[in-house]
């Protein structure tokens, strides 16, 4: 199983380390989810649902390579990525979370980052954030993707 916090973290270093890696509105991931099978196509669905800016200064970004598992939305950017295996490490059944419009979101700080997760849903989806970035605005927009793509997989 692949590790959620190692993924998360490689695909949030590649974006500051290559942000504009390509282009000026390509922007390189390494290291982000490679799900398959049923996973692979709601992730694919998952991607193509999304809106093309998530608000102010939030427009999405060509992503490479071709077929990563990931979007991006801005300069900094926001780092959607989808198909995580696990969850994060510090998620527990009992964790505090934030529900938006029937979402649970598990929010956590890691490397000076906000990282955003649905631990109860597969596939998974994880949004990591710029600190200039608020969350919440951002999860409003995904939010019906998300809805639409992935499964709740609560009792």
């Amino acid at each position: 199983m692949r590790n959620w916090r190692a993924a998360g973290l490689a695909a949030a270093m590649a974006l500051l380390a290559a942000g504009c890696a390509g282009g000026p509105r390509t922007v390189t991931v390494t290291g982000a989810p490679a799900p398959t099978g049923a996973a692979a196509a709601s992730c694919r669905a998952l991607l193509d649902a999304l809106p093309d800016s998530l608000g102010e200064g939030l427009d999405r970004r060509e992503v490479t390579p071709r077929g990563a598992a990931a979007a991006a939305f801005g300069s900094a950017p926001v780092l959607l990525t989808c198909g995580v295996e696990g969850v994060a490490t510090a998620y527990r059944p009992d964790s505090v979370v934030s529900e938006h419009d029937g979402v649970r979101w598990f929010p956590e700080e890691a490397d000076g980052r906000s990282r955003w997760s649905t631990p109860t849903r597969r596939p998974q989806v994880t949004l990591t954030f710029p600190d200039d970035v608020v969350p919440y605005n951002v999860i409003a927009a995904v939010n019906p993707a998300v809805l639409a793509h992935t499964v709740d997989t609560t009792p």
